[in-house]
């Protein structure tokens, strides 16, 4: 018997059969070109991580409709068709590695920055996604339609490019987020309100993503499954308007918090390993779907004790794999005691790429491209 066996089997999504139950979370890297297109270094990133044995690699949020929609500096962008054959590049490649390949389509909303997008950002209300932020327009019904089919365009051009699924960002105070959240949402028409009425913008989205791509191709959803701020959704709040939306989803990403409680959706350092995978359970309880537990899940022995125990189908990491590309060959292997830990520091990850649009960068991880160039570049300038 493998010393640990649940996080080692093979699972079976529909069409999709991923080998381990090890996810990468998606992350904004600002390694996108200058007009969202996908770069030779950008795909050597992810290959690293393909090639150190991840199960499924769900790439960074795609902007679904330019400018209006974006966020990041240099975000990738599934909102025209000349983006397909890069895209098919790095699926391919991901692929030859054995890896199966998701990504993550988006529209910002109220998050996207004026000065980047050239307008007032949108939203379901008029309510900035942070303390301080912008203030956005309403979305007319009419746009809120044509948004809706701009998701599912792009989740189909992801379905073309060799994607194996598809993930919706329904969480973390982007525009999704910003229908479900009766921190955002005040509108008094069919979109607000009720929690029926605050989900009917991501019914919406499924259901012409369902038409686009068939009923074969895995729909991941990620949510913010307890807001975490006062006056916001609690668990038990989004365990209810999972209902409207349960039927059309495959996965569960079961994640937490908004701009204003990012301290825990981007985990500080002190917060224990797996500290949320009770979110997942009630949600997997409820649903009986696969989900995707997160939160500082650095240590083997928590990843599979959250398995073992039903708590969750899949472990995803984010900063653990940008720490250690290898972290599934290298436990697997029996070498855990040669991991390259995330300490969870928040400063070339996040701290780069949200509050300096830089690159990201890793403290303990001085090349994230070409995983040991730095060894050959130290000897050149002995």
């Amino acid at each position: 018997m493998k010393k640990y066996e649940n996080l080692f089997s093979p699972i079976t999504i529909k069409n999709m059969t991923v080998r381990n139950r090890i996810a990468m979370l998606p992350m904004g890297t600002n390694f996108g070109g200058q007009n969202g297109e996908f770069l030779e270094d950008h795909i050597k990133y992810y290959e690293q991580r393909a090639k150190g044995g991840t199960g499924l690699i769900i790439v960074e949020n795609a902007c679904v409709d330019f400018p209006l929609g974006s966020n990041g500096t240099t975000q990738i962008r599934l909102n025209e068709d000349r983006f397909i054959p890069a895209l098919y590049n790095l699926t391919d490649r991901l692929h030859k590695q054995g890896a199966c390949v998701a990504v993550q389509i988006n529209h910002a909303g109220a998050s996207a920055v004026p000065s980047r997008i050239g307008a007032q950002p949108v939203s379901s209300s008029n309510i900035p996604s942070k303390t301080g932020g912008a203030v956005p327009r309403p979305l007319t019904k009419e746009e809120i339609e044509n948004i809706a089919q701009k998701y599912a365009e792009a989740a189909r051009r992801a379905q073309i490019a060799g994607f194996d699924a598809v993930e919706l960002h329904a969480g973390h105070s982007y525009l999704i987020s910003q229908f479900l959240s009766p921190l955002y949402n005040d509108r008094t028409d069919e979109f607000g309100g009720s929690p029926e009425n605050r989900a009917r913008f991501c019914r919406l989205v499924i259901d012409k993503t369902i038409e686009q791509v068939g009923p074969n191709f895995p729909i991941i959803l990620r949510l913010s499954a307890d807001e975490l701020l006062e006056g916001g959704n609690t668990l038990e709040d989004t365990l209810h308007i999972l209902e409207y939306l349960n039927d059309g989803i495959d996965i569960f990403s079961v994640s937490c918090a908004l701009n204003d409680s990012l301290y825990y959706q981007i985990d500080s350092m002190y917060l224990e390993d797996g500290w949320r995978a009770y979110m997942a359970e009630a949600v997997k309880k409820k649903f009986n779907k696969p989900v995707i537990a997160m939160g500082n899940i650095r240590n083997p022995k928590v990843a599979e004790e959250i398995l073992a125990s039903g708590k969750a189908d899949f472990i995803g990491m984010g900063r653990g794999l940008i720490a250690e590309p290898n972290w599934a060959v290298k436990v697997e292997s029996g070498k855990e005691d040669t991991l390259r830990k995330c300490i969870s520091c928040n400063i070339g990850c996040a701290g780069h790429r949200i509050g300096l649009n830089r690159p990201i960068r890793c403290s303990v991880n001085p090349d994230l491209i070409t995983e040991d160039g730095y060894k050959k570049e130290k000897l050149q300038n002995l």
